[in-house]
């Protein structure tokens, strides 16, 4: 089929971001990388037009809602639309209860829950105006479980889930689809850790291609279809 689609990815500088946007670029969507890593941002978007796909540089940090509007903003001046946003953009941290900071629990917070929301908030007029779109949120599989130690992290993934829920009852008449995606451990950057396949992980953990398989059947999805979650574990769980 003729790609005519265009997409919004958040934390497009490394790992899932940047696998998912070279996906969409290979598909010939059209990408909009969002990002605070001007320099990564640039490089992405340099292999997606090697391929012959486009790109649209749009550095900022997704905890400022001026990143979002300006983002969905400058893909809607360059394509016109806006077909897919894929909110993927996190940090996390882990600490016992007692020793976790308000800011360590505030930045968290900012990016990985009010990030989504703000860039939902600033695509989902465009979406509703085109009667389509498809919102897909990059959570965790530990927003389905607890974990010792994961308050702060844990617990915006169990938010975004929730937004999740919300904004798939909500948006679903005007035909926008939402998705959440909750894979367990990635080899990427994410948490200080190195986005290296030869590390002892390899041998068990998921690389940031599985996950971009779980999305790629969301976007892709038929008309009738509503693919609300996938999860994505591991398959060693020993």
């Amino acid at each position: 089929m003729t790609e005519e689609r265009v997409s919004l990815v958040t934390g497009a500088s490394s790992g899932i971001g940047r696998a998912i946007a070279l996906r969409f670029g290979a598909k010939r969507m059209r990408v909009g990388l969002v990002a605070r890593r001007k320099d990564r941002l640039a490089q992405v978007a340099a292999a997606i037009e090697k391929k012959g796909g486009e790109a649209l540089v749009l550095p900022g940090d997704v905890r400022e809602s001026k990143t979002a509007d300006a983002s969905v903003a400058s893909v809607l001046d360059a394509w016109g639309r806006l077909d897919v946003l894929v909110n993927n953009a996190g940090i996390g941290a882990y600490a016992p209860l007692e020793q976790l900071t308000d800011e360590t629990m505030r930045q968290q917070f900012e990016v990985n829950v009010f990030g989504p929301f703000y860039l939902a908030r600033a695509a989902v007029p465009v979406m509703k105006k085109q009667k389509s779109g498809q919102i897909v949120n990059i959570g965790s599989v530990v927003g389905l479980v607890g974990t010792p130690r994961g308050t702060a992290y844990v617990g915006t993934k169990w938010a975004l889930r929730g937004m999740n829920e919300c904004w798939r009852e909500e948006l679903y008449p005007h035909g926008i689809k939402v998705a959440y995606v909750a894979p367990g451990y990635v080899i990427t950057e994410f948490g200080g850790r190195k986005e290296d396949v030869s590390l002892p992980e390899a041998e068990w953990a998921l690389t940031p291609d599985d996950v971009v398989h779980a999305v790629e059947c969301i976007v892709d999805q038929g008309p009738n279809s509503d693919i609300k979650e996938i999860v994505v574990q591991v398959r060693d769980r020993s």
